[in-house]
């Protein structure tokens, strides 16, 4: 028998549902995957869990990741050896996502310098733990082909990402939600997509000279980037990081800074990161020229920069990490039910 409105009980409510917009038909460039991607996955999974002593919890959460496919869509003309070493790189990035996640700042400052020292000194320094192990195994495996600019870049931006993760840990402490400023230049780094960039330059076997990366330019290409990745990440993973009560978030700075509701700061992120593809756009038309040498590297370096725009949006839907097995229910609709907050123990 159908219940009429006025059967129903006064205080039941419907579900909240969030749109989402849509981070992939503006994106022009078109996804591309390394032919080998899956049986580098599998065997990089393997390598991760071999040394990360998870639970079997953690476990069966690791193997929904599929970072993989992420890291096939991002680096796609490599050799097997070298999407292994990006693969490796990106589950492991996601590994230390994760335990960050539930560090305090003592313990991330812990964490930070296991994995620089193994970094800086990965012949002498040694430690007991698998961040170690699993940082000297990857390491010593891409300083066989990567340049010296690379190497660099890479040591520093994961160096500074564990600063940013720090200052995370700490807003995440004192319940600080920050400017929408500060939180750009913050999430910059938190993203990890400093250190992605850098594996750009590692599978194309090209490095960049340090003044055409610190280039306007060049830099403001890689900064839209990073952005329009963490944008698009921030809007389709809120739902899961409200629920755990996680405010680093462009969904939460708009919302505390425009006194909007959810769906209105979504909205708005929406248009920041149509503004910041535009952006994209123009920095792409006036990239300047070094000679016929440096130019192709460039090339390489921005191609690589598209594949990521466009990977992180696809990807988003492939992992289960934001809508369990509901991501292409999701991917189709752009809409889902806001889950209720978790009451933390």
């Amino acid at each position: 028998m159908a219940v009429r409105a006025a059967d129903t009980p006064a205080d039941a409510e419907m579900p909240v549902i969030l749109a989402f917009p849509d981070f992939i038909s503006p994106v022009p460039y078109p996804l591309r995957c390394h032919a080998q991607e899956r049986e580098v996955s599998r065997e990089s999974e393997e390598w991760l869990l071999s040394m990360a002593n998870f639970s079997e919890k953690q476990r069966a959460k690791f193997l929904t990741l599929n970072a993989g496919l992420l890291s096939g869509m991002c680096y796609i003309d490599c050799s097997f050896d070298e999407l292994r070493v990006c693969t490796d790189f990106m589950n492991f990035l996601f590994t230390l996502d994760d335990w960050t996640d539930e560090f305090d700042v003592t313990g991330t400052r812990g964490l930070a310098e296991c994995v620089m020292n193994t970094l800086y000194y990965p012949h002498t320094y040694s430690s007991d733990t698998a961040a170690h192990r699993l940082t000297k195994s990857f390491w010593v495996r891409m300083q066989e082909t990567a340049g010296p600019g690379c190497q660099q870049r890479l040591m520093s931006t994961l160096d500074t990402y564990f600063q940013a993760i720090m200052q995370q840990a700490d807003d995440r402490g004192s319940a600080n939600i920050p400017e929408l400023e500060e939180y750009i230049l913050l999430r910059r780094d938190t993203s990890g997509c400093k250190t992605g960039f850098a594996f750009i330059e590692y599978a194309a076997r090209i490095d960049l000279p340090d003044d055409v990366v610190e280039h306007p330019i060049i830099k403001a290409l890689a900064d839209a980037t990073n952005d329009l990745v963490s944008w698009a990440n921030d809007v389709l993973s809120y739902n899961a990081e409200q629920a755990r009560g996680d405010t680093h978030n462009l969904v939460c700075v708009l919302m505390h800074m425009n006194d909007v509701d959810r769906q209105g700061a979504i909205e708005l992120a929406g248009e920041l990161w149509t503004k910041t593809l535009e952006w994209f756009f123009e920095c792409r038309k006036v990239v300047p020229s070094w000679g016929a040498e440096i130019d192709r590297q460039v090339a390489l370096y921005i191609q690589g920069l598209e594949d990521w725009i466009i990977a992180n949006a696809e990807w988003s839907f492939e992992t289960e990490r934001y809508f369990g097995k509901d991501g292409h229910a999701v991917k189709k609709s752009r809409k889902v039910a806001l889950l209720p907050q978790r009451v933390r123990a």
